[in-house]
């Protein structure tokens, strides 16, 4: 599914570039911001690379146990690799063929949204570019093919010992410094602060300083001082002790310290989300306070398909980022599954474990969001001061539509995740 959503995206905003009225500039602000699209389509694409690539990793770690069981059975290491070839040689097949069907079938929506929004009296022509089917054939061919490649590396490398021990490795010691849990507030509060300051002077090097120092808090904050905050609650022992928090807890502090940095990517995904679609949003707001539809009426089509391709791609960051925390969740459910099993023995009930389940999965979806979402607020609070508007509040639109977006995919993923926690 997330190799055909990748496929389908992919073929979406080829189809557009390539589109007759596109590529003959009948669509004058298409052809004006050509090269921003070309550049989303370049973003789409690594993107691609990264999901599909993350995904079947995901898909592989729950299959580490059957591949070497395989292997004790007898099996060649050959006749693994052809295994793993064949399976995503039909992955490959029907997740282009079913993305690219999807794509062209959605194609029609999607040049009505854009037409739409542009203000356009005629609809843009509903038309299947030929290359645009070929480009996205053949750059997810060659995806799958690296993926392929990839894998079977893996499995070479990989003893048959770890493989089947692969689910049941020891955890280890929790290991944090309090002085990088220190530094990590120390960085986010220098780039906000920073952030806040921004003009016009040594802005190129200003933008990179408070990125970075942004990017190596956020780091430090999941590895290091949530760890680190964790430890300082399991001490105080009227909170520790008190009915199931001992349970919660422990398992929390394990699960944030194996998961800290797919909860770093998603809080910086949940940040650029919001910055992006906050952006066009507010800039939107302004143009239409400008009364940019009347008098500029090229400027007015320009903006607003700036904000169709901005929200477009926020949209597959957003898909993106849950997607990462749901295969995170499907590739342990196994192992909590053991764990939850061996507390319903002593004597721990249903609903019990049901509790710890929510809070522990909707501290893994919405922490990360938190913390993107404060991200955000300081990047765009620059951007309204930087630009001289008075739009900020708006973010709050913004960011009202996603925290609500991610309540409904949290309560999908964990009821989902709960159904399989708790089968018998």
């Amino acid at each position: 599914m997330s190799s055909v959503f990748s496929v389908m995206i992919f073929y979406l905003y080829a189809a557009f570039l390539a589109h007759p009225d596109v590529a003959s500039g009948k669509i004058l602000a298409a052809d004006k911001v050509r090269q921003g699209i070309v550049f989303c389509e370049y973003i789409i694409a690594i993107f691609s690379l990264l999901f599909v690539f993350y995904s079947n990793s995901a898909f592989m770690k729950t299959r580490k146990q059957e591949l070497g069981l395989f292997s004790l059975f007898g099996m060649t290491r050959m006749q693994l690799r052809w295994l793993v070839l064949y399976e995503n040689a039909a992955i490959a097949v029907l997740a282009i063929g079913t993305g690219l069907g999807l794509g062209i079938l959605f194609s029609k929506l999607f040049f009505l949204t854009l037409a739409v929004l542009l203000g356009m009296k005629d609809t843009i022509s509903f038309t299947i570019p030929i290359k645009a089917v070929w480009l996205t054939a053949g750059c997810f061919f060659l995806l799958f093919t690296l993926i392929s490649l990839w894998t079977v590396i893996r499995i070479d490398r990989t003893e048959i010992v770890d493989l089947l021990k692969s689910l049941r490795k020891p955890k280890g010691h929790l290991v944090w410094s309090p002085w990088l849990a220190l530094l990590s507030l120390f960085c986010l509060g220098a780039a906000y602060s920073m952030a806040l300051r921004l003009d016009e002077t040594h802005f190129d090097l200003m933008v990179f300083l408070i990125l970075f120092t942004v990017i190596a808090g956020t780091y430090l904050f999941f590895t290091q001082f949530s760890t680190y905050l964790l430890g300082v609650i399991q001490r105080r022992h009227s909170v520790y002790y008190n009915r199931t928090n001992m349970i919660l807890l422990a398992q929390l502090s394990y699960k944030i310290k194996d998961n800290a940095r797919m909860l770093f990517i998603v809080s910086i995904l949940s940040a650029l989300i919001l910055t992006v679609s906050g952006s066009f949003y507010i800039l939107g707001v302004a143009a239409h306070y400008q009364d940019f539809h009347t008098q500029h009426r090229d400027v007015q089509e320009m903006i607003s398909l700036a904000i169709f391709i901005g929200l477009f791609i926020s949209f597959l960051f957003f898909i993106a980022s849950g997607s990462m925390i749901y295969f995170k969740l499907f590739t342990e459910w196994q192992e909590d599954q053991a764990q939850f099993k061996a507390l319903t023995r002593i004597g721990m009930t249903q609903d019990e474990i049901a509790k710890i389940v929510t809070v522990q999965v909707g501290i893994i979806f919405f922490v990360p969001c938190m913390v993107g979402i404060v991200h955000a607020l300081v990047a765009l609070k620059a951007l309204d001061k930087f630009l001289m508007l008075s739009n900020w509040s708006y973010s709050f639109v913004v960011i009202g539509i996603y925290i609500a977006m991610q309540t409904i995919y949290f309560f999908v993923a964990c009821g989902s995740y709960m159904r399989s926690v708790l089968r018998s």
